[in-house]
């Protein structure tokens, strides 16, 4: 057995895509058999790693040591510190007798990604598990901050000095110390199986997990929002969340029923996050406060089955139905004292609930041999039941209660999505299969700038087979989606006052500019090509290409995403020309460019965006425009290579290059104050070379010896050279670009058993 941090590197590279090309082929009713290998089979178990399969149950203890801190390499496999680790897993499998059966399963249990479960089971009847998971996330550590304090009000130190921008800071650099963005996850959870009898089974599971941890955010005190003095913020995080399910299934030769309960408790532990204002600007000695996620449940029911009608007919169903609660008590407008408040919360608490309906079926019919047709049906409604009211909230805890005129609403978001289709296969000779597919979607929304989107979706596919060892698979995609009139003004009515309202000019009632079309909301039409070729030239070699084509056009947009583009080519190569040996070799490129426009503009007179005559007003001038255009591409290159030397040693390597560039230029078009410079290219690369060797001293006994080298380097501009103090109004972390050079040494003995 191998540790659990290994294989996000195997299956997401060399692996991935071999398992996935014989996957595709192994999918079809009608495909070819794969030549036999003549090697013992390879199991990739999640929570273990991997092993040989005949090998039951097995103990491995043994120690790692990482050479030095980290954030890329350790982000969620629990190796970020320097130092020794722990290594220990634990697989066994044992008989009370011949009716029960324990299951005992336990990986990294050196490490904060440690999970483990017990399970009994009698017979098949009876199954009781317990069980435990951690996982751990660790983001850019190499910030620095003066604020004090967690899950306390943030402060200040006591000799702080204060100023209008952070250059005014004089203590800053003698204040900084460097605090941990880590989150951990711990969940404990039960699980019930019992079969009644042989057609229906009662199933309930529960679940409680702890959040914990110091992630960031941004908080800023403003009179409005043209200047601000803001200030990245560490932010505790300590959420507890409760789930349970109860489910009852009946199966039969013909129907397939299940009915399950879930319930969803969500708990934060903070309801505010306080802290101190290191500016003078606003109101010395004053602090601002951030609410956080607000506690709320979910309870949910859902219905899944399958009715098989005759042997040409069949009809599958899900559907479900949730309601959502949130009455957590409000906060105070402000916790700056030096606010003046005129008029209180319009209620306590929000009392909002949102019940979530969705409706799956198909059915599934043969009225020829070579036919299959599948007609279905997919919708989803969101529905609110919220109390609408104005709030008269303070901006920024930095300013006095706007008059009634300037509050603002919570409005509600409906949504209905419905989309009805039809899909055809036909078997042609040589083995081939064509498919044609057709479906219409249909979103309504209420209170967004477009109440309604329709969009077509043709879908031409190919597979054919001419030869045993040789697979081809085409899809061609059209889409071509139709909003209705853009309504520009819907947002400003649904937020403000009437007041307010009734006293802006028609030609400046908009939030977003009104040409700027919302890429969710707008008119496009979208194509797409792939093609997946798999070939095996000889009994120990598999070929796999893919190709993918993809461009998004938003025909109708002048001002906003007008056009996206995606190209991927990938292709691997395996070769297993013994039962000792197993390579495989796979490269790839990918491509992403966008188009985008804007206007940039003022507020007052300048805001009008619909006059036509000179001299025209910002919002209304072309030459204000300007465009972005986004170019993101990678490479991947990488190899594999298993490798049994005799009977008593294998060894195991593992290489993975990946390298990402990321591009953005500006356009203007004549305004002459208007100069924007093209964001500097950010370029990242990653090296991680994994190698492993196991020496089976006899049956029972092994060692084990694993390696790994990750390179890991980033040049991203908002990163490089930015410290706590460069931009006047923003107090950052002076967080650095990671520039990783981690080795991992590991040493193992496992003890196995039947």
């Amino acid at each position: 057995m191998t540790h659990r941090r290994h294989l996000p590197f195997r299956l997401t590279a060399a692996s991935a895509l071999v398992l996935l090309a014989h996957g595709a082929v192994a999918q079809d009713e009608d495909k070819t058999a794969q030549p036999e290998a003549d090697y013992a089979p390879l199991v990739v178990n999640l929570s273990q790693g991997y092993r040989i399969a005949g090998h039951g149950n097995g103990l491995e203890l043994g120690l790692g040591y990482t050479a030095d801190d980290n954030f890329m390499f350790g982000q969620y496999n629990g190796l970020s510190d320097d130092g020794a680790v722990l290594i220990g897993n634990l697989h066994w499998q044992g008989f009370s007798n011949s009716n029960s059966q324990w299951r005992v399963s336990m990986s990294d249990l050196g490490l904060d990604t440690r999970e483990g479960r017990v399970s009994w089971s009698n017979n098949s009847k009876l199954q009781f598990s317990l069980g435990f998971d951690s996982q751990i996330q660790i983001r850019n550590n190499s910030g620095e901050t003066p604020f004090r304090g967690s899950g306390a009000p943030l402060r200040l130190p006591d000799n702080w000095v204060t100023g209008s921008t952070t250059g005014d800071f004089s203590q800053l650099q003698a204040s900084l110390h460097q605090f941990d963005r880590e989150l951990e996850r711990d969940k404990l959870f039960a699980g019930v199986e019992l079969r009644l009898n042989d057609s229906w089974r009662l199933d309930g599971n529960l679940s409680y997990e702890e959040k914990q941890g110091t992630s960031d955010t941004a908080g800023a005190m403003y009179v409005d929002a043209s200047s601000g003095d803001a200030a990245l913020l560490p932010r505790p995080v300590d959420y507890r969340t409760t789930e349970f399910d109860l489910g009852l299934a009946y199966g039969s030769g013909k129907l397939n029923i299940e009915g399950r309960i879930e319930y969803s408790g969500f708990n934060n532990e903070d309801d505010i996050l306080v802290w101190q204002n290191p500016y003078s600007s606003r109101y010395p000695d004053s602090a601002g406060g951030l609410g956080q996620a607000p506690d709320n449940e979910q309870l949910r029911g859902r219905i899944t089955g399958q009715y098989i009608i005759t042997p040409s007919a069949r009809f599958q169903f899900d559907g479900s139905y949730a309601v959502t609660e949130q009455d957590q008590d409000y906060l105070d407008y402000s916790i700056n004292p030096a606010a003046s408040l005129s008029q209180p919360l319009p209620r306590d608490s929000f009392d909002g609930e949102a019940q979530t309906g969705t409706v799956n079926a198909k059915l599934w019919l043969r009225p020829l041999r070579k036919l299959d047709v599948d007609i279905y049906f997919r919708g989803r409604e969101r529905d609110y039941d919220n109390p609408r009211d104005g709030y008269r909230y303070i901006r920024g805890d930095g300013s006095r209660q706007p008059e009634q005129a300037l509050a603002v609403y919570n409005t509600s978001h409906h949504y209905l999505s419905q989309t009805t289709g039809i899909e055809a296969s036909y078997r042609l000779p040589k083995r081939s299969r064509l498919q044609l597919e057709y479906a219409y979607e249909q979103i309504e929304r209420e209170n967004a700038a477009v109440e309604e989107t329709e969009e077509d979706r043709f879908t031409l596919g190919y597979r054919i087979q001419p030869w045993n060892n040789f697979t081809a698979r085409a899809e061609l995609l059209y889409g071509n989606r139709a909003a209705d009139t853009y309504q520009w003004d819907q947002r400003y009515y649904a937020l403000l006052d009437v007041e307010l309202i009734n006293a802006t000019p028609d030609n400046q009632r908009y939030i977003n500019h009104p040409e700027l079309s919302q890429y969710h909301l707008a008119n496009r039409e979208q194509e797409q090509g792939k093609l997946d070729l798999s070939w095996l030239p000889a009994q120990e070699w598999n070929l796999n290409l893919s190709l993918l084509v993809r461009n998004d056009d938003y025909d109708k947009t002048y001002t906003g995403l007008r056009y996206a583009y995606w190209e991927r080519y990938h292709l691997s190569a395996s070769y297993n020309p013994t039962q000792h040996v197993s390579a495989t070799l796979y490269g790839g490129y990918d491509r992403f460019e966008s188009e985008q426009m804007g206007r940039a503009f003022r507020g007052g007179g300048e805001k009008d965006a619909f006059a036509v005559y000179t001299p025209l007003p910002q919002a209304s001038d072309p030459d204000r425009d300007w465009r972005t255009d986004i170019t993101d591409s990678s490479v991947t290159i990488g190899a594999n290579l298993l490798w049994q030397l005799s009977e008593d040693l294998e060894l195991e390597a593992d290489y993975s290059f990946v390298d990402t560039e990321s591009d953005q230029e500006f356009r203007t078009y004549g305004a002459a104050d208007l100069a924007p410079e093209d964001l500097p290219t950010v370029d990242t690369t990653l090296h991680h070379f994994v190698a492993s060797g196991t020496w089976h001293m006899r049956q029972d006994l092994s060692f084990k010896l694993d390696y790994q080298y990750y390179r890991y380097s980033s040049d991203d501009w908002a990163l490089e050279g930015v410290q706590a103090n460069s931009i006047d109004k923003v107090l950052t972390f002076g967080a650095r670009n990671p520039n990783e050079n981690i080795h991992y040494v590991g040493v193992s003995a496992v003890y196995s058993w039947q």
